[in-house]
């Protein structure tokens, strides 16, 4: 059974890894793959570090910045945290953020593993049952919910399999989300359409 979500006022920002190379390239990438983000994924980063420091104002001083433990997520962790002046060392691993381990369809394109079938319950051949995945991710949504108060704002940077989790059944590349939906209330304005779950930078 999955953990219940937080109580209301309670939750996190999230943002997608920039693209990676393997983004750039259509093929698979699950969280025992690890490929470095491509220069528009730098940039991705940037836009959305901008977007956050905007947005949040004097609120931006809250943040932990909570990464999954791959390249493409502590590479876009760490220029967030440069725009924000943040110091990479006060970045917090999160393994459970991890995304999906796809085993024998990492590197493999949609033509030869349709995104269907990597998104449904059967398992990748040496890979992660989505059972055991989804069972992690809402374990770890919970632990980082509960850190959310007046003197921090957690920020979780992981992929996009984890925010199909979460509740997205799809999102752009550093896109900007909360979770749940009521952790928007509490953030600057209280507007429940911010961040916008359509963002692209």
């Amino acid at each position: 059974m999955l953990p219940p979500c937080p109580e209301p006022g309670r939750g996190f920002l999230f943002v997608r890894h920039g693209e990676s190379a393997d983004n750039a390239a259509d093929r698979h990438s699950g969280g025992d793959a690890d490929p470095p983000l491509s220069p528009r994924g730098r940039d991705q980063a940037g836009a959305t570090a901008r977007l956050l420091k905007q947005r949040l104002g004097d609120d931006a001083g809250r943040i932990l910045i909570l990464a999954a433990p791959l390249r493409r997520t502590r590479d876009t962790a760490r220029i967030i945290a440069r725009h924000l002046r943040i110091r990479p060392d006060d970045i917090v691993a999160a393994p459970g953020f991890l995304e999906r381990r796809l085993g024998d369809w990492n590197g493999r394109t949609p033509t030869e593993i349709p995104r269907e079938l990597v998104a449904s319950e059967a398992t990748p051949p040496g890979g992660e049952d989505r059972a055991t995945f989804r069972l992690r991710v809402m374990e770890a949504a919970r632990e980082a919910a509960a850190l959310a108060g007046p003197h921090c704002l957690p920020l979780v940077i992981t992929s996009r399999g984890v925010g199909r989790v979460l509740g997205w059944p799809d999102m752009p590349n550093a896109g900007l989300f909360w979770w749940p939906a009521t952790f928007a209330a509490t953030l600057p304005g209280g507007d429940p359409r911010w961040p916008s779950p359509g963002y692209v930078p």
